[in-house]
């Protein structure tokens, strides 16, 4: 994009010029210079101080302070940057007070360890928050997912129950098939197979004298039927 032509053709005169139509001292004839980025460091030129690490000193502070004894872990450091938060506390500052920056942490109870503890010396924890409505909602709603799955199992066995039964079915209606076409054909062979000795038994039961006759017979048909074709040809040509 050219920015120059662009300006010139809304009326400005050229560079070195202001923008104003006719009068050089009312506005700014050189651009606006600006600073660039060339340490990586964000916007601008100004440096980041990491030197003050207050998240981990405050969780630093609590660490330090836990103890473990025979009841459990307690905590020695009461008042600490993470206590600053504290209802009874009303001071104001960087850190402290309604809108500090330790305003925005939420309360926890204690983690607990590793370590089995016999139910007679464990304490019940003060920290333990009832079931609410949305617990009792969401374990309705697992159970009702389980049922889903259950169901969605079910129906996939059917479904593989049923495909197996159609390929089975399938598989003893092509061996029907099969094994029909093959008693089919064995019957189709054997009938040749009967012709065939038929014909070679009543060839050697046959004396000559009748099988001359046989072929005189044959041919005196054949010659018939010549003749009736010539007719009928030389019938059609008359009319």
């Amino acid at each position: 994009m050219n920015a120059a032509a662009l300006l010139k053709a809304q009326g400005w005169r050229g560079k070195g010029y202001t923008l104003h139509p006719t009068d050089n001292s009312i506005g700014l004839a050189k651009p606006l210079l600006i600073s660039r980025n060339t340490d990586g460091r964000g916007i601008g030129n100004k440096a980041h101080y990491t030197s003050d690490q207050w998240w981990l000193n405050a969780f630093d502070q609590k660490l330090k302070g836990l103890e473990t004894s025979k009841n459990g872990v307690v905590q020695t450091v009461k008042q600490g940057k993470l206590d600053a938060i504290a209802p009874n506390n009303q001071r104001s500052g960087k850190y402290t007070g309604a809108n500090g920056l330790y305003a925005s942490f939420v309360r926890g109870g204690m983690l607990e360890g590793t370590i089995q503890i016999d139910s007679s010396t464990k304490t019940d924890s003060t920290d333990a928050t009832p079931a609410t409505s949305d617990d009792s909602e969401g374990s309705l709603s697992r159970k009702e997912k389980k049922e889903e799955t259950k169901a969605e199992k079910e129906a996939r066995k059917a479904a593989k129950k049923l495909r197996k039964a159609q390929r089975e079915a399938a598989k003893k209606a092509a061996e029907k098939a099969a094994l029909k076409a093959t008693r089919k054909e064995a019957k189709k062979e054997a009938g040749k197979q009967a012709k065939k000795g038929t014909k070679k038994a009543r060839k050697s039961m046959e004396t000559k004298e009748e099988r001359r006759a046989r072929k005189a017979e044959r041919r005196a048909k054949k010659e018939a039927k010549r003749r009736r074709q010539l007719e009928a040809a030389q019938r059609t040509e008359a009319g």
